[in-house]
C-alpha cells in the first residue's frame, strides 16, 4: 500500500507540466524605445488634447491634468491622477448634469487622443526597425521575450494597448503566440483607461472605473496567476489601480506554498529598471501581501531583476538567474 501511494505521488510529479506566465506592462514598450510614457504624451503638442495655453475652468479635468501632472512620467501617474480627480476635495458634492456630460466628453477626448498618439508611436517604432538594422540589437525586453518563448506551456497577458505580435516580429522573433490584452488594444480601437475597482471615487465619475467601460471583457489572468508555476512580470508598476488583478495571487503566495503536485516553489521574476523603481515595486508588493513581503522570499523563488545597463549583465547572459 505504501509503495502504491509513493508511486502515485512520483508519477504525479513526473507527469507535471510547468505552466509559465508572462505579464507585460508599459516598461516593455519603453525598453524597446517606444515613446509611450505619459510625459511624452503630455509634452506632444500635436496629440495632447488639452492645450497648455488655453485657460480651462478651474476644477475641470483639463485644468487638473495640465496644472498638476506636467512633471510625472508613467501611466501609473496618469491613472492615479484620474482617481484623485474623481475623488478629490475640489469636487465636493454632486456635479450638475451639464458638468457631468462635459467631464464625460473630456474623458472620452483624452482616451481618443491617447489612442491616436500610441498608434503613431507603434508605427514609428516599426518603421525605425525596418529601416535601421542596428536598432535590432538585443535589449532586456527582447531577451526576456526570447527566453519565455522557449517555454512549452505558456500564456501572455499585456496591459499595453500596442500589438505585441507586430512589435515582436520587428525583433526578428518567430512570434505567433496568442496573447490577451487586459485593457483593450489599438487594433480594435477599444482601449480602456481609468481607475481600479478598489479606488473610492464619487458616483458622478463612475465611468472612470476601468470595469465600467463598455469595452471591458473577462480574461483568465487571475486564474492563470493562481495556477502558474512561473510568473514573469516585465515593466509593470503593480500600481494601485491594477491591484484587483494581483492581490489574490501575491497575498496567497506570500503565506503558503499551496502546490501539492508541483515539484517546487512558484518562480516569480519581476523586471524593473533600477534601484528607484525596485523600491517602488516593493512598496506596492508590501500592500499586495498585506505587509508580508518577506513571505514572497520565504514561500516563492522570488527575485526582482533590474534592466538598467548597470545591472542587466547580472542576469542577461545567465539563464539560471532567470
Amino acid at each position: 500500500m505504501y509503495e502504491s501511494v509513493n508511486s502515485t505521488s512520483w508519477n504525479s510529479k513526473k507527469l507535471y507540466e510547468t505552466h509559465s506566465l508572462l505579464i507585460l506592462g508599459n516598461g516593455f514598450d519603453i525598453d524597446l524605445g517606444l515613446q509611450t510614457t505619459y510625459k511624452a504624451f503630455f509634452e506632444n503638442e500635436e496629440c495632447w488634447p488639452f492645450k497648455k495655453d488655453v485657460k480651462y475652468e478651474e476644477g475641470s479635468l483639463p485644468f487638473f491634468l495640465n496644472e498638476c501632472l506636467g512633471a510625472v512620467g508613467t501611466w501609473y501617474d496618469l491613472e492615479e491622477a484620474l482617481a484623485n480627480y474623481a475623488g478629490c476635495s475640489t469636487n465636493e458634492g454632486h456635479i450638475d448634469e451639464e458638468q457631468h456630460k462635459k467631464t464625460k466628453k473630456e474623458f472620452s477626448i483624452l482616451c481618443n487622443a491617447l489612442e491616436e498618439y500610441l498608434k503613431n508611436q507603434e508605427d514609428a517604432f516599426v518603421k525605425k526597425m525596418q529601416e535601421n538594422h542596428h536598432a535590432k540589437r538585443m535589449k532586456p525586453s527582447h531577451y526576456v521575450l526570447s527566453y519565455f518563448l522557449r517555454k512549452e506551456i505558456r500564456s501572455i497577458y499585456t496591459f499595453n494597448y500596442t500589438n505585441v505580435r507586430r512589435i515582436a516580429r520587428q525583433l526578428i522573433l518567430d512570434f505567433d503566440d496568442s496573447y490577451t490584452h487586459i485593457h483593450g488594444s489599438l487594433d480594435n480601437s477599444n482601449i480602456i483607461l481609468g481607475t481600479g475597482d478598489q479606488r473610492d471615487i464619487k458616483d458622478d465619475y463612475f465611468n472612470f472605473y476601468k470595469s465600467a467601460s463598455p469595452h471591458y471583457e473577462s480574461t483568465n489572468l487571475v486564474e492563470d496567476l493562481n495556477s502558474a508555476d512561473e510568473v514573469y512580470i516585465f515593466g509593470h508598476s503593480l500600481g494601485l489601480n491594477d491591484h484587483d488583478y494581483f492581490s489574490e495571487f501575491f497575498k496567497t503566495a506570500s503565506k503558503s506554498v499551496h502546490r501539492p503536485f508541483a515539484p517546487g516553489k512558484i518562480k516569480v521574476r519581476i523586471f524593473t529598471y533600477d534601484d528607484k523603481s525596485e523600491i517602488a515595486i516593493k512598496k506596492q508588493l508590501m500592500n499586495l501581501t498585506e505587509k508580508h513581503l518577506i513571505g514572497l522570499y520565504a514561500h516563492c523563488d522570488f527575485k526582482i531583476l533590474k534592466t538598467s545597463n548597470e545591472y542587466q549583465d547580472e542576469w542577461m547572459l545567465h539563464d539560471e538567474l532567470l
